[in-house]
């Protein structure tokens, strides 16, 4: 018995999966921090990476090169995030709060899909993480 003939649509969904599954590089991201990035946890979330740092792999539990990165959420906890003023995604009305700064291999984070702006103070606080390449 022979293999069947796969239909281009076949194909090509099984070409995005790999291309997914095998991530994109560290060389697609910016060389300057901070920048917004996706995590690929969950529901690709917005995040914003602020420096370099190693990461330990809770699968293998050994050290990684990683990034440190502040994740990005639309609900407010009282002590526990910052508002980012004014909002980077220009489609979205809802007020923009990050979590504090973790810690996560590297292989967990895809370039952002949007075109998300800076603020100017995040960029000043963040450019000092530049200095240590």
């Amino acid at each position: 018995m022979g293999k069947r003939k796969r239909s281009p649509v076949e194909l090509k969904a099984i070409k995005l999966y790999y291309a997914e599954k095998a991530g994109k590089k560290s060389e697609d991201f910016p060389n300057a921090f901070p920048f917004w990035a996706r995590l690929k946890i969950s529901k690709r979330r917005t995040t914003l990476v602020i420096d370099e740092s190693d990461a330990i792999n809770k699968k293998t539990k050994k050290t990684e090169p990683g990034f440190v990165h502040r994740e990005a959420t639309h609900s407010y906890k009282k002590g526990d995030v910052e508002e980012v003023v004014p909002n980077p995604d220009k489609t979205d009305s809802r007020p923009m709060y990050l979590k504090r700064p973790r810690k996560l291999p590297k292989y967990f984070f895809l370039p952002h899909n949007k075109d998300l702006d800076m603020p100017e103070y995040l960029k000043e606080r963040y450019s000092k993480n530049n200095k240590k390449k």
